[in-house]
């Protein structure tokens, strides 16, 4: 990164590895990446990596790029992947426990599963740079969920489920959402974020604050 003067790296993990193209995952050095202030996002997600340079530029914190799982049942959001930083406050923050296992789709490489703080206020953010569009919901966290099905670190969250799943906007920001721990962007403040940065013309505002 320091030779070509990078600050975030995003790459095709899961086709360059299924091709063989690439012979480990890239999700620990992703963790450290993360965990040192720099960003490294999964699946070559653009949006993600801008979304994630986005909010640390301007608060610091790091994010955590997921696939969250919508459960209307239980009002709850569960943001799972198998890269997440353990540094939830910032690279100068506290750091939460955290478990090196395999990758989960086919048990091979290693992840991390992250264990992170309950009982917070989350915010979860999305940029579309083709539709420039911005998605925000905000929700609090109860438990990390030790299952093995789907990703590793999987985080859940109270949010009002029903108004999330109707406005989640799929054809615009697809499935990727990405999450930061103790930041509140409220609603007099979303349009000067996004104008400074994007010049983005249209909102999303899937959960109210």
């Amino acid at each position: 990164m320091e030779d070509k003067k990078a600050d975030a790296a995003t790459v095709d993990c899961l086709g360059l590895y299924y091709s063989g193209k690439l012979f480990a995952y890239p999700c620990l050095s992703f963790f450290q990446l993360n965990n040192e202030g720099l960003t490294g996002v999964c699946e070559a997600d653009l949006d993600s990596t801008i979304t994630q340079l986005l909010i640390r530029y301007l608060t610091g914190r790091l994010g955590y790029v997921s696939d969250p799982v919508i459960d209307t049942a239980t009002n709850q959001i569960i943001y799972a992947h198998c890269v997440a930083t353990n540094k939830v406050y910032g690279p100068d923050g506290l750091s939460n426990p955290y478990i090196i296992r395999s990758h989960t789709e086919d048990q091979k490489g290693a992840s991390v599963q992250s264990l992170m703080p309950t009982g917070e206020i989350v915010t979860t953010v999305k940029v579309s740079s083709l539709n420039k569009a911005f998605s925000i919901h905000t929700g609090k966290t109860v438990a990390n969920v030790n299952d093995d099905k789907a990703c590793r670190t999987k985080l859940a969250a109270e949010v009002d489920a029903e108004k999330i799943l109707n406005n989640y906007h799929f054809e615009i920001f697809s499935w990727h959402r990405v999450t930061f721990y103790g930041l509140k962007i409220y609603q007099e403040d979303k349009y000067n974020l996004c104008n400074w940065y994007m010049n983005l013309t249209r909102f999303i505002h899937p959960e109210v604050f």
